[in-house]
C-alpha cells in the first residue's frame, strides 16, 4: 500500500505486485494481449537481470520532480477514470530556443552501462493524445551520459501500431540499437537518464514507461514499411534561421565539441549555429580515436521521410557559412560534410570542396549551394543509394570553427 499522499503511475510491476516486469510479460502472454514469445530475444543471467529492474516513472518523488509548468511545457499528474489510475500530462509549445527536454532518472538516480542489452534491450510506454483536435505530438527518446552527449531517435511509425499518436493508448516499443542519432558519440556504459524531448507543439498522456527486453512486432513493422510517403513538397522550408525547431547534436560538451547558437560576430548581431570542433588525432595513440567525427543533424517537418524531388538537379540545399578556424588554403576542401539519411538509414554525403565554399572566402560570409543531384541516389547499380530524405546533418573532422546560418531546403 501507498502511504498518504503518495502517487503512482501505473506500472507492470504494481498490476501484479509480486512479480517483475519480465513476469507479468509472461502473464501478458497467457491473455493474449502481448506479443508472441517467439519474439522475445534469448537474454543471458545478467542481461535479464538489468532488463528486469529499470521501471521509469516508478514512486511520487521521482514522478512529482518532473511536474511543473516550465518555459516550454507543463507536466502535471492527471487521474485516468477508465483506468482509476494517475498519468503524466505532457503539453508543450514552441519558443524562442529551441526544444527542451525532459530527464527521466533511473529509479535510483545513478548512472547505467546498458553496453550489454543494446541489442536487446529497448523501451516501452503507453501514450495518447488528449484530444482529436490536437497537432500530431513530434516526440524524440534520448538516452543521454553523464557528460550530456545523447544518443537519439525520434518516434517512427514502426515504433506504435497507429500513426501518428491517436486518442486511444497505445504501447511504444523501441530497440536500443534504433537509438543510432549520436550514438559514436554517446558513452553507453554511463548512460544517465533517459529524456523525452517534446519538438513543434502538442498535448499527450504518459504512463508505463519501462525499460525491457524488445520483441518485435512484425505485424506493425510491415505495416510501417508499407506506409506510403508524401512527394517532396514545393517551395523552401527553414532548417535553421535563428532558431530550430528539429535538431540533434546541439550543445556544448567541452572544448572538443561545442555546437551552440549564439550571436554572430561582427555588425549583424543576429543568431546562428556557432561550430566549434577538435577531433585531431591523440599523439602516439596506437588505438583507434575515441569518437570518429560529430554530427549534428536537422529536420523542417518533424522527422517524416518523403520521397525524392522528381528534379534532382533543381532542387538544393542551401546555406550560408563563415570559416574562421579553418586554414584550407587555395586547394583543400572544408573538413565538413553535408549528407542526407533517409527512411532505411543509408546515407549519402558531399564535401565542402573549393567549387561550392571557396578558400579565399575565409572569414566572410558566402552562400553555399548543394543540388541533390550531387548525392547517391539508390538504383539497380546504387542499390544502397538513397531512397527517400529524412533528415539533413553536417558531418566534422579535423579541427575548426565555422558559423552557419539560414539553413534550408528548396523544392
Amino acid at each position: 500500500m501507498m502511504g498518504t499522499g503518495q502517487r503512482q503511475i501505473w506500472n507492470r510491476g504494481t498490476l501484479f505486485p509480486c512479480m517483475g516486469t519480465i513476469a507479468f510479460a509472461i502473464v501478458c502472454l497467457s491473455f493474449g494481449s502481448c506479443s508472441s514469445s517467439r519474439n522475445m530475444p534469448q537474454l543471458n543471467g545478467s542481461q535479464a537481470a538489468m532488463l528486469d529492474s529499470i521501471p521509469l516513472l516508478n514512486g511520487a518523488k521521482q514522478i512529482e520532480g518532473l511536474a511543473g509548468k516550465f518555459k516550454q511545457h507543463q507536466c502535471s499528474i492527471e487521474e485516468d477514470s477508465l483506468l482509476q489510475t494517475e498519468v503524466l500530462k505532457l503539453r508543450w509549445w514552441k519558443s524562442d530556443t529551441p526544444p527542451n527536454s525532459i530527464a527521466i532518472p533511473w529509479p535510483e538516480g545513478t548512472s547505467r552501462n546498458l553496453q550489454a542489452v543494446q541489442s536487446v534491450g529497448g523501451i516501452s510506454l503507453f501514450v495518447k493524445k488528449t484530444g482529436e483536435s490536437q497537432a500530431n505530438p513530434v516526440l524524440v527518446f534520448e538516452l543521454t551520459d553523464s557528460k550530456g552527449v545523447s544518443s537519439s531517435i525520434p518516434l517512427l511509425a514502426r515504433h506504435i501500431p497507429v500513426y501518428p499518436i491517436d486518442t486511444t493508448w497505445q504501447e511504444v516499443r523501441i530497440p536500443f540499437s534504433d537509438f543510432t542519432r549520436g550514438k559514436s558519440q554517446t558513452d553507453w556504459s554511463d548512460i544517465s537518464s533517459l529524456n523525452l524531448k517534446m519538438e513543434h507543439f502538442g498535448e499527450i498522456l504518459l504512463r508505463d514507461f519501462v525499460v525491457v527486453p524488445h520483441s518485435t512486432r512484425k505485424k506493425v513493422e510491415r505495416k510501417a514499411r508499407k506506409r506510403p510517403l508524401n512527394p517532396a513538397p514545393n517551395g523552401r522550408f527553414i532548417l535553421f534561421e535563428e532558431n530550430v525547431e528539429h535538431a540533434w547534436g546541439l550543445g556544448d560538451f567541452g572544448e572538443n565539441r561545442r555546437f551552440t547558437i549564439n550571436k554572430k560576430r561582427g555588425r549583424d548581431k543576429s543568431l546562428g549555429l556557432d561550430l566549434e570542433w577538435d577531433l585531431l588525432p591523440i599523439p602516439f595513440n596506437t588505438g583507434p580515436d575515441p569518437v570518429p567525427h560529430h554530427i549534428i543533424g536537422f529536420s523542417w517537418n518533424g522527422w517524416q521521410a518523403v520521397l525524392p524531388p522528381e528534379s534532382l538537379d533543381k532542387a538544393f540545399l542551401v546555406f550560408k557559412l563563415r570559416n574562421i578556424g579553418v586554414n584550407q588554403g587555395p586547394n583543400a576542401a572544408l573538413p565538413i560534410q553535408i549528407g542526407i539519411q533517409d527512411q532505411q538509414g543509408h546515407t549519402s554525403t558531399v564535401a565542402l570542396t573549393q567549387d561550392l565554399i571557396s578558400g579565399e572566402a575565409f572569414g566572410k560570409w558566402r552562400e553555399c549551394r548543394v543540388p541533390f543531384s550531387a548525392f547517391l541516389w539508390s538504383s539497380e547499380s546504387s542499390p544502397d543509394g538513397l531512397s527517400s530524405i529524412g533528415s539533413i546533418f553536417f558531418q566534422f573532422s579535423e579541427k575548426g570553427q565555422v558559423y552557419i546560418d539560414d539553413l534550408f531546403v528548396k523544392f
